[in-house]
Order: structure tokens, then C-alpha cells, then sequence
């Protein structure tokens, strides 16, 4: 049963609020406004010029932690109720890093501006990322796909790559929208939301692709054509969308508390505390084998006292809650997964949040 929090327990009040109210509010409205925001707020030129190891951290890191995530967390409930696709599930949603608080932190150290970048960016891509990997396990989970690796591989690269082609044709089509009006305050935010939800809809439900990716790729193709808009129409367009932003990432956080109850901490304490440590070690692994293959493809050596942060700063946050709020409570390891996920979020908020600025003086960043 969903509360507000703990506080109507012990009056036996049923708020009337069930985890499965929230699937299609995740996915449709608060999402791509998170991934939009988030997008519009990256500086174009220093993600051009880190992409490679942004990619890399964003795809192969992801993975790799979903996998070794998954691992740990299958062979280590160990139980015939929790199979390896529910493993993997957990392992998807958890990998999504959303450093909100650090970004935060490191604008108010004067960080390097390499770090931020690298950073944010993989957080925007990892998310996308693990969006569509989240949604290729979930198919297979309730029997709509096969669990077959070549074909999902081939399906998570159509998905993707479509994904991003769409958005960069939504977003290319909005520039050109924009040149041949005058733009005002109004006209720019109705554009800019009609082309976040247009280029989710078109991918996802028209072309049935990602519409997570098309959305990020809409709005970052919009940033890189900035030249159609004044400078004072960017702040006003930021300014909005970090509202909208503030205001997505408070509503998912309502929410948990909602659907949050005791029973997660006092029945699945042993699975949050294995995820906790499963994806710990994964974030490690994931962090360090990207950093060195940048190195040996790109020839883009990362400084050495920004792995450590890059791990500790990895936060789970909205987009994590957001996919296991998403979780059809038709699979029946549902509540499995939505308290690890939920734990892990606990996690890193109190402890890795608060924690991570001593670390970079430690490291004197």
C-alpha cells in the first residue's frame, strides 16, 4: 500500500495511491522534461570536444555496470523469484547517474571545467542510455521480446541511433520554424515544449523508437543552431526550462515520498544493501576501463584525480525514480527492484552527496 511516507501508518489511512498510477506520467510527461533541461543546459562546445569520452562512459560504462550490477544482485539474493532479467532490470535503473547536487558543488569550487563537463554529459547520455535499455529488458521481462543477445543489441542500436536522427530532425525543423518568425518570449517557450513532447511522441509512439534519445538529440541540436536566437531569448529559454526542470525533479521526489513505505528497508534490506555495494564496485570498474579506452582510442587522457570523483559524484536520483515509479506491477518482482532502486537513491543522496566536496579538496580540485 502507497503512504505519505510513514506518516499515515499508524492511523491505517490508504491515500489511495498504487505505484501503478504513475507508469505513464513517468514516461510521458516528467522524462522528457528532465532530458530536455538537462540537454539545454550542457555548453555545446565542451561536449563537442569531450564527446568521445562522454560516449564512451556513457554506453560501454553504462553497460558494463548494468551488467556487473546484475550479476552481483542475481547471484547474490539468489532466489528462484528473482531471475537473471530482474537482475539486469535493477542493474539498468540504478546505472542512470544524476549528479544534480555535485554539478552544484563543483560550480561553487570553480572545478575545472573538463570535469563538469564530463560529468554532466554522461549523466545526460548515460541516461538516455539507460532509458533504452531499462525499456528493451522490460519487454523481454513481460514476454513481448525474445531474450536473444544479437537481437538486442541490434535492437538497442535501431532504437538509439533512430532515436537520435529523429530528434535531430525535430530539432533542425524547430531552428528553421524559428528563423521564419518573430520571436518572442511566448512563441520561443511554446516552441521549445511542443518540440520536447513532439519529437517524444513522433520517435516513441510514430516511428517507435526512443523518444528519450530523440528528445535529448532535439534539444542539443537546437543548442548547437543558438545563433537564431538573442542572447537575451537563451537566458529567457534557460530560465524556463530550469523552472520546468525544478519542478519535474520535485514532483518525482513528492512522489517517492508517497510511494516509499517501511516494509522496502525492513523485507529488502539485504537486496538494497547488495545493489549498494554491486553497484559501487560496477561504477569502479565502469569509470576506470572508460577512462583507459579513451586514452588508447582517442588519445584523450583524462586527469587522474577525476576518476575518483567522476564514481563518488555517480548520484542516483529522478530518472532512477522515475523508471522503477514506471514498473508494471504485472512483473512479480516489481517491488523487488522498486526498493533497491529507491534505496540506492537514499544512498547517495545522504551519503555520496554530502561527502563528495570533502573529496575534491582532499584531491585539491
Amino acid at each position: 500500500m502507497s503512504r505519505f511516507s510513514f506518516l499515515l501508518v499508524p492511523f491505517n489511512w490508504d491515500t489511495g495511491i498504487r505505484a501503478n498510477n504513475f507508469q505513464e506520467l513517468m514516461l510521458f510527461v516528467l522524462l522528457p522534461v528532465l532530458i530536455f533541461e538537462s540537454a539545454l543546459s550542457l555548453d555545446s562546445k565542451l561536449l563537442r570536444k569531450y564527446m568521445p569520452n562522454v560516449l564512451t562512459l556513457a554506453t560501454l560504462g553504462l553497460l558494463l555496470s548494468t551488467a556487473i550490477t546484475g550479476a552481483f544482485l542475481f547471484f547474490g539474493i539468489n532466489h528462484v523469484g528473482f531471475p537473471i532479467i530482474a537482475a539486469l532490470l535493477a542493474g539498468a535503473v540504478i546505472s542512470a547517474t544524476d549528479p544534480v547536487a555535485v554539478v552544484a558543488q563543483l560550480k561553487v569550487l570553480k572545478a575545472p571545467e573538463d570535469l563538469a563537463i564530463l560529468i554532466e554529459g554522461e549523466s545526460l547520455l548515460n541516461d538516455a542510455t539507460a532509458i533504452v535499455l531499462f525499456s528493451i529488458l522490460l519487454a523481454i521481462a513481460k514476454g513481448t521480446a525474445e531474450p536473444n543477445l544479437v537481437a538486442g543489441i541490434s535492437q538497442f542500436m535501431l532504437v538509439f541511433l533512430g532515436g537520435v536522427l529523429s530528434g535531430v530532425i525535430s530539432g533542425l525543423t524547430a531552428v528553421c520554424f524559428l528563423r521564419l518568425i518573430k520571436i518572442n518570449t511566448m512563441h520561443l517557450t511554446a516552441t521549445t515544449l511542443v518540440l520536447a513532447y513532439g519529437s517524444f511522441y513522433i520517435s516513441e509512439h510514430v516511428l517507435h523508437l526512443s523518444g528519450i534519445v530523440a528528445v535529448m538529440s532535439a534539444a542539443l541540436t537546437l543548442k548547437h543552431f543558438k545563433s537564431v536566437l538573442t542572447e537575451e531569448h537563451e537566458h529567457q529559454v534557460h530560465s524556463v526550462w530550469e523552472s520546468l526542470g525544478f519542478i519535474a525533479n520535485l514532483f518525482v521526489f513528492v512522489l517517492l515520498g508517497l510511494v516509499i513505505s517501511i516494509e522496502m528497508f525492513t523485507q529488502m534490506w539485504l537486496a538494497i544493501l547488495l545493489a549498494i555495494i554491486g553497484a559501487t564496485i560496477a561504477r569502479v570498474i565502469a569509470v576506470y576501463v572508460s577512462v583507459g579506452l579513451n586514452q588508447w582510442l582517442w588519445g584523450q587522457p583524462t586527469n587522474k584525480k577525476y576518476p575518483p570523483v567522476m564514481i563518488w559524484g555517480g548520484l542516483r536520483g529522478a530518472v532512477t525514480i522515475a523508471l522503477v515509479l514506471s514498473l508494471p506491477t504485472e512483473i512479480p518482482y516489481w517491488w523487488t527492484i522498486q526498493s533497491i532502486g529507491f534505496g540506492v537513491v537514499i544512498f547517495t543522496l545522504v551519503l555520496q552527496a554530502t561527502t563528495t566536496t570533502s573529496l575534491m579538496k582532499k584531491l585539491k580540485i
